[in-house]
């Protein structure tokens, strides 16, 4: 794709850890309008790293870090994007994530194009439903891209564990630079591998709480269980035209066989580490998956009534009276 010499690059940056499952169809994807795409790879062990080798627009870092920590992994990634001279944009995409529709002759994608630096640009996350790749659901707008400039590397990351900023936090971040973007979304497809994404954040909450043992239950069950109140809508027949009108089939680059037992391995060493009664209120406890790994459950009742309560009650968790509840609850859990 022929750019003009006024044209920004589009930098796309990218953290990885055990993403082969789908990180070739992000590849394939994103190497048709994107003109570097940034790598930051966690030690995979699946493949993750030939796989990224194979393309000629990647730049592949190492991030050595052993525990996941995003903020210091974003900050790892704009660092190596500072090395590419040049007018640039910045892109915060993780590997299952893809822009959706025509988006690259939209209004919106114009706009991106002749920003001007510190200008930052926010837009929906269309979340593909677990069991039904034909249905989505969109909530909260998320800061997916930033004009760099010279203030921008004064910014900070707030220094999140897991749910982090994607962008550094620019002294110029007034309303002023800030766009709201109806034009496309993200797709994201981390869901659609139902059992990946269960082990997934299986292994967010007990690092959360391993990392740190203050976490209130009550706050992180709600936190993982948002899913269950969201309104569902059809798939825009026309989500994934900019691929198709470029010969690209993603589903044909997606492995969904992949449960990411990785995940599951990491938790067991949370669990060595610390023993299992540390994680008891936490609602991990699939029989199946206690089982399976040779786990003896470390609930009591008073654990089961409380994640009993929670799911009767998480439809209803913004009324007063359940939120007084979760109050007097979180001060024991």
């Amino acid at each position: 794709m022929e750019k003009s010499t006024n044209t920004p690059l589009h930098i796309v940056m990218t953290p990885v850890r055990n993403e082969a499952w789908v990180l070739r169809a992000f590849l394939e994807a994103t190497s048709l309008w994107a003109d570097y795409i940034i790598i930051a790879d966690q030690m995979s062990t699946d493949g993750s790293r030939e796989i990224a080798q194979e393309y000629p627009k990647v730049i592949l870092i190492d991030n050595n870090r052993p525990e996941m920590h995003m903020a210091a992994t974003r900050r790892l990634l704009f660092e190596e994007a500072k090395k590419i001279e040049g007018n640039k944009i910045l892109f915060a995409l993780d590997a299952d994530e893809f822009l959706s529709g025509d988006f690259i002759h939209t209004a919106d994608w114009k706009r991106i194009t002749d920003s001007k630096p510190d200008d930052s640009f926010c837009w929906r996350w269309m979340n593909l439903k677990r069991d039904d790749a034909t249905k989505y659901s969109t909530f909260q707008h998320y800061y997916w891209a930033v004009h760099d400039s010279e203030v921008l590397w004064q910014g900070e990351f707030p220094d999140n564990f897991i749910h982090e900023w994607r962008l550094p936090w620019s002294p110029k971040a007034d309303a002023e630079h800030k766009f709201l973007l109806n034009d496309f979304c993200s797709i994201h497809l981390a869901r659609v591998n139902q059992n990946r994404q269960k082990n997934k954040e299986r292994f967010y909450q007990v690092s959360t709480v391993g990392q740190n043992p203050k976490t209130s239950k009550v706050s992180l069950y709600r936190s993982y269980h948002v899913e269950e109140k969201l309104e569902y809508f059809d798939v825009p027949k026309d989500a994934y035209s900019f691929y198709e009108d470029h010969g690209l089939d993603l589903w044909e680059f997606i492995d969904l066989s992949d449960e990411g037992e990785y995940y599951t391995s990491e938790t067991l060493s949370y669990f060595q580490r610390d023993g299992v009664k540390k994680y008891a209120l936490l609602d991990i406890w699939d029989k199946d998956w206690i089982v399976k790994n040779g786990l003896k459950d470390p609930r009591n009742m008073f654990h089961k009534l409380l994640i009993g309560y929670l799911k009767k009650t998480n439809p209803y968790a913004k009324s007063i009276w359940v939120r007084c509840l979760d109050k007097i609850l979180k001060l024991i859990a």
